[in-house]
């Protein structure tokens, strides 16, 4: 499996603006507090959007996962990547790649929210 990671905290990824990206990538969108290791995947039919939609609503304080909001609120944005863990072709099975993902990062000592 191949991975292309694109993440919030690096403005440019390919000299593109992570959100001004208009093409639809669907994946697995990896939010993680890089303080302490602790991660939320998310399966995406349209990962760009989907990472808009959940940046937005950690900004506004009202993002569904309450322990990760917290922690959001508590750190900010600084300490937080919203990335593209695994891209997957229409094709693909998304739970798959989406335990796939769940378990390599485990695997790194990571926890999941």
């Amino acid at each position: 499996m191949k991975f292309r990671v694109y993440s919030v905290n690096m403005e440019k990824t390919n000299g593109l603006d992570f959100f001004l990206r208009e093409d639809v990538i669907i994946g697995i969108i990896k939010i993680e507090n890089m303080l302490t290791g602790n991660f939320l995947l998310v399966k995406s039919l349209d990962c760009i959007a989907d990472s808009r939609k959940i940046r937005f609503s950690l900004d506004l304080g009202t993002y569904t996962q309450s322990a990760l909001q917290k922690d959001y609120e508590a750190t900010g944005l600084e300490l937080f990547d919203i990335s593209i863990a695994a891209e997957a072709k229409k094709k693909e099975d998304l739970d798959e790649i989406f335990e796939t993902t769940r378990i390599l990062l485990e695997k790194k000592g990571k926890k999941s929210y």
